[in-house]
C-alpha cells in the first residue's frame, strides 16, 4: 500500500473503520450505490447541523462552508485511492 500523506491517529481510524464495516454489512441487503448515497447523505446531514449549531457558522458563509467539506472530501477520497488502489 502507498504511504498515506499524513499519519492518522489510530482512534480515529478505528472510528473510521466502524462505518465501514457497518456499509458493508448494509451492502449484503442493499446496493453498493443506496449504500454509498446513505453514507454521504448521512455526512452531509451531520455536518450541516453540527455547523449550524457552531459558533463557527456565524463567521463562515454557507458557500465557504460548502467548499471547506467539498474540499476536505476530496482530498480524503484521492488519499484513499492512492492507499487502497495497490491493492486492488
Amino acid at each position: 500500500m502507498a504511504k498515506p500523506k499524513y499519519e492518522l491517529p489510530e482512534d480515529f481510524l478505528e472510528a473510521a473503520d466502524r462505518f465501514v464495516t457497518l456499509a458493508n454489512e448494509m451492502s449484503e441487503q442493499y446496493s453498493a450505490d443506496w449504500v454509498r448515497a446513505v453514507l454521504m447523505y448521512a455526512a452531509a446531514r451531520y455536518n450541516a447541523f453540527n455547523w449550524l449549531t457552531s459558533d463557527e457558522h456565524r463567521s463562515q458563509s454557507l458557500e465557504a462552508a460548502a467548499a471547506y467539506f467539498r474540499n476536505e472530501y476530496e482530498t480524503m477520497f484521492r488519499e484513499n485511492l492512492k492507499e487502497i488502489e495497490p491493492v486492488y
